[in-house]
């Protein structure tokens, strides 16, 4: 069962993100057209989203409410292998920049962010 709150929340997070990107644009002297065009863009993708969540299976999927116990197990194995596949880039960057003489730090933070959040996951879904 899907609530008004459900069906909203990914317009909501993304007029959010939209906003801050463009302040954001605005605080590094960006012209106010790129600002607009910055939120534009991601408020739109996920307004997109919502309008065509009842018709299409694979924007439900983007939404976060899969239309059915297959799209679910899709969805599951599609985020796991964009974990994995994250996981190798940010490895392979950080050796890369390292052995080039740049600063690997943020490929790192990322890094331990990650293995975190992925942890957490797993504790926070083991015990509730």
């Amino acid at each position: 069962m899907t609530t008004g709150m459900n069906r909203w929340l990914v317009p909501a997070v993304g007029f959010v993100i939209g906003l801050l990107m463009s302040a954001a644009l605005l605080g590094k002297h960006a012209a106010p057209w790129q600002a607009v065009l910055t939120f534009a863009i991601v408020a739109g993708y996920a307004l997109g989203l919502r309008l065509l969540q009842s018709k299409s299976e694979t924007a439900s999927l983007l939404s976060g409410l899969p239309v059915d116990e297959r799209w679910e197990s899709i969805n599951n194995h599609a985020l796991a292998l964009a974990g994995q596949a994250i996981a190798v880039i940010l490895l392979v960057a950080f050796l890369v920049t390292q052995f080039g003489g740049g600063d690997a730090m943020p490929y790192a933070w990322v890094g331990a962010a990650f293995a975190i959040v992925y942890l957490g996951g797993i504790i926070w879904y083991k015990f509730r």
